[in-house]
């Protein structure tokens, strides 16, 4: 079943009111990671991603677009914390908050209040994630790029708040706020 035709059979939902958008006035995407199986992710202090999966534990450079560490070998585990939300990075000697299926949620709200993170369960498993700008009440319910619909989506906004992720088990997309550099 496409995401067209799950929201065409509900009446009177705000998903049909709003298109399935790429971006908007004030994000766009920036990168996209096509991993698969992730655990969990976090973002390091300076914007940096650290991702788990089953294959390993991955550090992404954000600036560069690239892979900057890849362990095949090394046990995630005997660096999370036992109640899975921390992340132990002893390379760069930082304790990174994690979320996904193992760890907690993202941050899902931007320190200025006006930026607001969600995913939206539409239908059985289909789940579309939602940008609102608090302060204008404008919903944008984004385009996923080699994502499903289906199964799990993770999403939070980084440390600066200048990016923000959206996850799930078939890889990770990247928004950027567009009057950065």
């Amino acid at each position: 079943m496409k995401i067209i035709d799950i929201l065409q059979t509900k009446f009177n939902n705000e998903f049909l009111q709003k298109d399935i958008i790429s971006l908007n006035e004030e994000w766009s995407l920036y990168s996209v990671i096509k991993i698969n199986a992730s655990i969990f992710l976090g973002w390091l202090e300076n914007d940096d991603l650290l991702i788990v999966n089953v294959d390993g534990v991955f550090l992404y450079d954000i600036r560069n677009k690239d892979f900057i560490m890849e362990d095949y070998e090394s046990d995630f585990k005997k660096n999370l914390s036992t109640n899975n939300l921390h992340y132990s990075l002893k390379d760069r000697n930082e304790i990174i908050d994690v979320f996904g299926l193992r760890g907690g949620g993202g941050n899902l709200l931007t320190v200025d209040n006006k930026w607001n993170l969600e995913i939206v369960n539409i239908y059985n498993g289909y789940r579309i994630p939602k940008l609102t700008n608090y302060r204008t009440r404008q919903s944008w319910f984004f385009k996923l790029q080699d994502i499903s619909y289906e199964g799990y989506l993770y999403c939070g906004f980084s440390k600066t708040q200048n990016y923000f992720v959206l996850f799930g088990d078939q890889g990770v997309n990247i928004f950027k706020k567009t009057n950065i550099e």
